[in-house]
Protein backbone atom coordinates (compact mmCIF):
# COMPACT_ATOMS: atom_id res chain seq x y z
CA UNK A 1 0.00 0.00 0.00
CA UNK A 2 1.32 3.45 -0.93
CA UNK A 3 0.62 6.78 0.74
CA UNK A 4 0.88 9.96 -1.31
CA UNK A 5 -0.16 13.61 -1.28
CA UNK A 6 -3.79 14.63 -1.20
CA UNK A 7 -5.31 14.06 -4.66
CA UNK A 8 -6.96 16.77 -6.71
CA UNK A 9 -10.19 14.76 -6.92
CA UNK A 10 -12.92 15.31 -4.32
CA UNK A 11 -11.78 14.21 -0.86
CA UNK A 12 -14.99 12.43 0.03
CA UNK A 13 -14.77 10.24 -3.05
CA UNK A 14 -11.08 9.44 -2.56
CA UNK A 15 -11.46 8.76 1.16
CA UNK A 16 -13.92 5.98 0.47
CA UNK A 17 -11.43 4.33 -1.89
CA UNK A 18 -8.48 4.57 0.51
CA UNK A 19 -10.34 3.56 3.68
CA UNK A 20 -11.04 -0.03 2.65
CA UNK A 21 -7.43 -1.10 1.92
CA UNK A 22 -6.26 0.75 5.05
CA UNK A 23 -8.71 -1.16 7.23
CA UNK A 24 -7.72 -4.41 5.51
CA UNK A 25 -4.02 -3.76 6.16
CA UNK A 26 -4.69 -3.02 9.84
CA UNK A 27 -6.81 -6.18 10.11
CA UNK A 28 -4.03 -8.31 8.61
CA UNK A 29 -1.46 -6.70 10.92
CA UNK A 30 -3.64 -7.46 13.96
CA UNK A 31 -4.02 -11.09 12.87
CA UNK A 32 -0.26 -11.34 12.28
CA UNK A 33 0.40 -10.16 15.84
CA UNK A 34 -1.99 -12.83 17.13
CA UNK A 35 -0.37 -15.47 14.91
CA UNK A 36 3.13 -14.63 16.13
CA UNK A 37 2.00 -14.58 19.77
CA UNK A 38 0.39 -18.02 19.38
CA UNK A 39 3.53 -19.39 17.73
CA UNK A 40 5.60 -18.35 20.70
CA UNK A 41 3.05 -19.58 23.24
CA UNK A 42 2.87 -23.07 21.72
CA UNK A 43 6.47 -23.93 22.56
CA UNK A 44 6.11 -22.65 26.11
CA UNK A 45 3.03 -24.87 26.61
CA UNK A 46 4.97 -27.92 25.42
CA UNK A 47 7.80 -27.00 27.80
CA UNK A 48 5.29 -26.82 30.68
CA UNK A 49 3.90 -30.26 29.77
CA UNK A 50 7.41 -31.74 29.62
CA UNK A 51 8.43 -30.21 32.95
CA UNK A 52 5.28 -31.71 34.53
CA UNK A 53 6.63 -35.18 33.79
CA UNK A 54 4.29 -36.12 30.96
CA UNK A 55 5.82 -38.70 28.62
CA UNK A 56 7.36 -37.29 25.46
CA UNK A 57 5.59 -39.66 23.09
CA UNK A 58 2.35 -39.12 25.00
CA UNK A 59 2.62 -35.36 24.46
CA UNK A 60 3.25 -35.70 20.72
CA UNK A 61 0.52 -38.28 20.07
CA UNK A 62 -2.08 -36.47 22.19
CA UNK A 63 -1.32 -33.15 20.48
CA UNK A 64 -1.55 -34.68 17.02
CA UNK A 65 -4.76 -36.56 17.83
CA UNK A 66 -6.47 -33.40 19.14
CA UNK A 67 -5.35 -31.32 16.15
CA UNK A 68 -6.51 -33.98 13.68
CA UNK A 69 -9.87 -34.29 15.46
CA UNK A 70 -10.34 -30.53 15.34
CA UNK A 71 -9.55 -30.22 11.64
CA UNK A 72 -11.67 -33.26 10.76
CA UNK A 73 -14.57 -31.62 12.56
CA UNK A 74 -13.99 -28.38 10.64
CA UNK A 75 -13.86 -30.33 7.38
CA UNK A 76 -17.15 -32.06 8.22
CA UNK A 77 -18.89 -28.82 9.20
CA UNK A 78 -17.79 -27.07 5.99
CA UNK A 79 -18.43 -30.21 3.89
CA UNK A 80 -14.93 -30.04 2.46
CA UNK A 81 -14.54 -33.79 2.01
CA UNK A 82 -12.51 -35.00 -0.96
CA UNK A 83 -11.69 -38.27 -2.62
CA UNK A 84 -8.35 -39.76 -1.58
CA UNK A 85 -5.80 -40.83 -4.19
CA UNK A 86 -2.41 -42.43 -3.73
CA UNK A 87 -0.79 -39.11 -4.67
CA UNK A 88 -2.69 -37.38 -1.88
CA UNK A 89 -1.79 -40.09 0.63
CA UNK A 90 1.90 -39.87 -0.21
CA UNK A 91 1.81 -36.09 0.11
CA UNK A 92 -0.04 -36.15 3.45
CA UNK A 93 2.33 -38.71 4.97
CA UNK A 94 5.43 -36.77 3.91
CA UNK A 95 4.16 -33.34 4.87
CA UNK A 96 2.59 -34.71 8.05
CA UNK A 97 5.97 -36.02 9.16
CA UNK A 98 7.96 -32.90 8.19
CA UNK A 99 5.37 -30.39 9.35
CA UNK A 100 4.02 -32.01 12.52
CA UNK A 101 5.54 -35.28 13.74
CA UNK A 102 9.24 -34.39 13.47
CA UNK A 103 8.93 -30.80 14.78
CA UNK A 104 6.74 -31.80 17.74
CA UNK A 105 9.11 -34.62 18.58
CA UNK A 106 12.13 -32.32 18.43
CA UNK A 107 10.38 -29.71 20.61
CA UNK A 108 9.53 -32.12 23.43
CA UNK A 109 13.02 -33.64 23.29
CA UNK A 110 14.61 -30.20 23.42
CA UNK A 111 12.22 -29.07 26.18
CA UNK A 112 13.72 -31.63 28.52
CA UNK A 113 17.17 -30.06 28.07
CA UNK A 114 16.87 -26.31 27.42
CA UNK A 115 14.54 -23.38 28.09
CA UNK A 116 11.48 -22.48 26.02
CA UNK A 117 13.16 -19.19 25.12
CA UNK A 118 16.06 -20.98 23.44
CA UNK A 119 13.70 -23.34 21.61
CA UNK A 120 11.70 -20.47 20.11
CA UNK A 121 14.95 -18.67 19.24
CA UNK A 122 15.94 -21.48 16.88
CA UNK A 123 12.41 -22.12 15.59
CA UNK A 124 12.01 -18.45 14.67
CA UNK A 125 14.96 -18.79 12.27
CA UNK A 126 12.93 -21.11 10.02
CA UNK A 127 12.57 -18.49 7.21
CA UNK A 128 16.37 -18.02 7.15
CA UNK A 129 16.97 -21.78 7.03
CA UNK A 130 14.36 -22.06 4.28
CA UNK A 131 16.29 -19.52 2.22
CA UNK A 132 19.53 -21.43 2.85
CA UNK A 133 17.94 -24.75 1.81
CA UNK A 134 16.47 -23.12 -1.31
CA UNK A 135 19.91 -21.77 -2.25
CA UNK A 136 21.53 -25.16 -1.69
CA UNK A 137 18.86 -26.86 -3.79
CA UNK A 138 19.22 -24.08 -6.40
CA UNK A 139 15.57 -23.14 -6.11
CA UNK A 140 16.38 -19.50 -5.35
CA UNK A 141 19.16 -17.19 -6.49
CA UNK A 142 21.60 -15.70 -3.98
CA UNK A 143 21.45 -12.02 -3.11
CA UNK A 144 23.26 -9.74 -0.70
CA UNK A 145 20.21 -9.49 1.53
CA UNK A 146 19.87 -13.26 1.81
CA UNK A 147 23.57 -13.83 2.40
CA UNK A 148 23.60 -11.12 5.08
CA UNK A 149 20.58 -12.73 6.73
CA UNK A 150 22.29 -16.13 6.89
CA UNK A 151 25.48 -14.60 8.29
CA UNK A 152 23.50 -12.83 11.03
CA UNK A 153 21.63 -16.04 11.83
CA UNK A 154 24.90 -18.00 12.05
CA UNK A 155 26.37 -15.39 14.39
CA UNK A 156 23.26 -15.56 16.56
CA UNK A 157 23.42 -19.35 16.79
CA UNK A 158 27.12 -19.23 17.63
CA UNK A 159 26.34 -16.94 20.59
CA UNK A 160 24.47 -19.86 22.13
CA UNK A 161 26.35 -22.80 20.65
CA UNK A 162 29.90 -21.76 21.56
CA UNK A 163 29.24 -21.30 25.30
CA UNK A 164 27.34 -24.59 25.38
CA UNK A 165 30.28 -26.49 23.89
CA UNK A 166 33.01 -24.75 25.88
CA UNK A 167 31.42 -24.29 29.31
CA UNK A 168 30.69 -27.20 31.61
CA UNK A 169 27.34 -27.15 33.38
CA UNK A 170 25.88 -24.61 30.95
CA UNK A 171 23.34 -25.03 28.18
CA UNK A 172 22.87 -28.64 27.05
CA UNK A 173 24.50 -29.28 23.64
CA UNK A 174 22.02 -32.13 23.11
CA UNK A 175 19.09 -29.77 23.66
CA UNK A 176 20.58 -27.29 21.20
CA UNK A 177 21.02 -30.09 18.64
CA UNK A 178 17.32 -30.97 18.94
CA UNK A 179 16.33 -27.29 18.67
CA UNK A 180 18.54 -26.78 15.61
CA UNK A 181 16.61 -29.56 13.89
CA UNK A 182 13.41 -27.50 14.10
CA UNK A 183 14.15 -24.88 11.41
CA UNK A 184 15.63 -27.60 9.20
CA UNK A 185 12.50 -29.81 9.15
CA UNK A 186 10.19 -26.79 8.97
CA UNK A 187 12.21 -25.45 6.03
CA UNK A 188 12.08 -28.79 4.24
CA UNK A 189 8.33 -28.98 4.81
CA UNK A 190 7.83 -25.46 3.49
CA UNK A 191 9.70 -26.22 0.27
CA UNK A 192 8.07 -29.64 -0.16
CA UNK A 193 4.52 -28.36 0.31
CA UNK A 194 5.09 -25.46 -2.07
CA UNK A 195 6.49 -27.80 -4.74
CA UNK A 196 4.02 -30.69 -4.32
CA UNK A 197 0.76 -29.00 -3.30
CA UNK A 198 -2.00 -31.20 -4.82
CA UNK A 199 -4.21 -29.39 -7.32
CA UNK A 200 -7.75 -28.70 -6.21
CA UNK A 201 -7.19 -28.93 -2.44
CA UNK A 202 -7.89 -26.02 -0.10
CA UNK A 203 -5.69 -25.07 2.88
CA UNK A 204 -8.19 -26.67 5.28
CA UNK A 205 -8.08 -29.93 3.33
CA UNK A 206 -4.28 -29.83 3.27
CA UNK A 207 -3.84 -29.29 7.00
CA UNK A 208 -6.51 -31.92 7.77
CA UNK A 209 -4.70 -34.47 5.63
CA UNK A 210 -1.35 -33.56 7.20
CA UNK A 211 -2.56 -33.99 10.78
CA UNK A 212 -4.37 -37.26 10.06
CA UNK A 213 -1.24 -38.53 8.27
CA UNK A 214 0.81 -37.58 11.31
CA UNK A 215 -1.50 -39.48 13.68
CA UNK A 216 -1.34 -42.60 11.53
CA UNK A 217 2.46 -42.51 11.55
CA UNK A 218 2.58 -42.10 15.33
CA UNK A 219 0.15 -44.98 15.85
CA UNK A 220 2.35 -47.13 13.64
CA UNK A 221 5.40 -46.16 15.69
CA UNK A 222 3.58 -47.01 18.92
CA UNK A 223 3.16 -50.60 17.73
CA UNK A 224 6.94 -51.07 17.71
CA UNK A 225 7.80 -48.85 20.72
CA UNK A 226 7.36 -50.74 24.00
CA UNK A 227 5.49 -48.93 26.75
CA UNK A 228 3.93 -46.17 24.66
CA UNK A 229 0.68 -45.78 22.80
CA UNK A 230 -2.96 -44.99 23.58
CA UNK A 231 -3.13 -47.57 26.40
CA UNK A 232 -0.40 -45.71 28.34
CA UNK A 233 -2.31 -42.42 28.55
CA UNK A 234 -3.22 -40.94 31.91
CA UNK A 235 -5.04 -37.61 32.24
CA UNK A 236 -2.62 -35.93 34.59
CA UNK A 237 -2.02 -32.24 35.25
CA UNK A 238 0.76 -32.33 32.66
CA UNK A 239 -1.73 -32.97 29.85
CA UNK A 240 -3.71 -29.76 30.39
CA UNK A 241 -0.97 -27.71 28.70
CA UNK A 242 -1.26 -30.16 25.79
CA UNK A 243 -4.98 -29.40 25.52
CA UNK A 244 -4.18 -25.69 25.48
CA UNK A 245 -1.47 -26.31 22.88
CA UNK A 246 -3.97 -28.07 20.60
CA UNK A 247 -6.50 -25.23 20.94
CA UNK A 248 -3.87 -22.57 20.25
CA UNK A 249 -2.41 -24.67 17.41
CA UNK A 250 -5.78 -25.00 15.71
CA UNK A 251 -6.29 -21.22 15.62
CA UNK A 252 -2.65 -20.59 14.66
CA UNK A 253 -2.79 -23.00 11.70
CA UNK A 254 -6.00 -21.41 10.41
CA UNK A 255 -4.53 -17.91 10.72
CA UNK A 256 -1.36 -19.06 8.96
CA UNK A 257 -3.18 -20.30 5.87
CA UNK A 258 -5.69 -17.45 5.90
CA UNK A 259 -2.97 -14.79 5.92
CA UNK A 260 -0.93 -16.55 3.24
CA UNK A 261 -3.99 -16.49 0.98
CA UNK A 262 -4.82 -12.88 1.80
CA UNK A 263 -1.46 -11.14 2.30
CA UNK A 264 1.28 -13.43 0.95
CA UNK A 265 4.01 -15.61 2.44
CA UNK A 266 6.55 -12.78 2.83
CA UNK A 267 4.10 -10.92 5.07
CA UNK A 268 3.38 -14.07 7.11
CA UNK A 269 7.09 -14.80 7.52
CA UNK A 270 7.35 -11.67 9.68
CA UNK A 271 5.29 -13.58 12.23
CA UNK A 272 8.50 -15.44 13.07
CA UNK A 273 9.94 -12.18 14.37
CA UNK A 274 6.88 -11.71 16.60
CA UNK A 275 7.01 -15.33 17.80
CA UNK A 276 10.65 -14.88 18.81
CA UNK A 277 9.86 -12.18 21.34
CA UNK A 278 6.48 -13.67 22.29
CA UNK A 279 8.04 -17.05 23.10
CA UNK A 280 10.75 -15.50 25.24
CA UNK A 281 8.19 -13.27 26.96
CA UNK A 282 5.84 -16.15 27.74
CA UNK A 283 8.80 -18.19 29.00
CA UNK A 284 9.72 -15.43 31.43
CA UNK A 285 6.10 -14.86 32.47
CA UNK A 286 4.89 -18.47 32.81
CA UNK A 287 8.11 -20.32 33.64
CA UNK A 288 10.22 -17.65 35.32
CA UNK A 289 13.04 -18.18 32.81
CA UNK A 290 16.05 -15.87 32.68
CA UNK A 291 18.75 -15.64 30.04
CA UNK A 292 22.40 -14.56 30.03
CA UNK A 293 23.71 -11.70 27.92
CA UNK A 294 24.88 -14.11 25.18
CA UNK A 295 21.29 -15.26 24.60
CA UNK A 296 19.98 -11.68 24.38
CA UNK A 297 22.73 -10.93 21.86
CA UNK A 298 21.61 -13.97 19.89
CA UNK A 299 18.00 -12.73 20.00
CA UNK A 300 19.08 -9.36 18.60
CA UNK A 301 21.06 -10.98 15.78
CA UNK A 302 18.17 -13.34 15.01
CA UNK A 303 15.77 -10.38 14.82
CA UNK A 304 18.09 -8.69 12.31
CA UNK A 305 18.43 -11.94 10.35
CA UNK A 306 14.63 -12.11 10.02
CA UNK A 307 14.24 -8.41 9.25
CA UNK A 308 16.89 -8.00 6.53
CA UNK A 309 15.60 -10.29 3.73
CA UNK A 310 11.87 -9.67 4.17
CA UNK A 311 11.56 -5.95 4.83
CA UNK A 312 10.96 -4.36 1.48
CA UNK A 313 8.30 -2.03 0.10
CA UNK A 314 5.44 -3.71 -1.68
CA UNK A 315 4.26 -1.82 -4.74
CA UNK A 316 1.56 -4.16 -5.97
CA UNK A 317 -1.29 -6.17 -4.56
CA UNK A 318 -0.50 -9.82 -3.90
CA UNK A 319 -2.76 -12.02 -6.02
CA UNK A 320 -4.73 -14.75 -4.35
CA UNK A 321 -2.48 -17.76 -4.16
CA UNK A 322 -3.40 -21.05 -5.70
CA UNK A 323 -0.66 -22.83 -3.81
CA UNK A 324 0.99 -22.46 -0.42
CA UNK A 325 3.95 -20.12 -0.87
CA UNK A 326 7.16 -20.61 1.06
CA UNK A 327 8.66 -17.98 3.32
CA UNK A 328 11.20 -17.02 0.63
CA UNK A 329 11.18 -13.48 -0.66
Amino acid sequence: MQFGLLPSSPVSERAGVDAAPARKTLWHAALLLLLGAFWGLQFVLLKIATDAGTGQFEIVLTSMFLLAAGFLTATAVTRAWFRLTWRYVRFFLTSGFLGFVAPLGLVVLAAGEISAGLIVLFEALTPVFTIALALVLRIEAASRRRLASMILAALGISCVLVPALTTSGGVSPLGIAFALGLPVVYGLDCLYVAARWPDGLSPLQIVTGETVGGVLQLLLISLFWPGVGPSSFSWSAGLWPVLMFAAVGFVEAYLYFYLIRQAGAVFVSLGSLISLFAGIGFGILLLGESHPASVWLAVGLAALALYVPFHRKRTRTVPELGVRETAIS
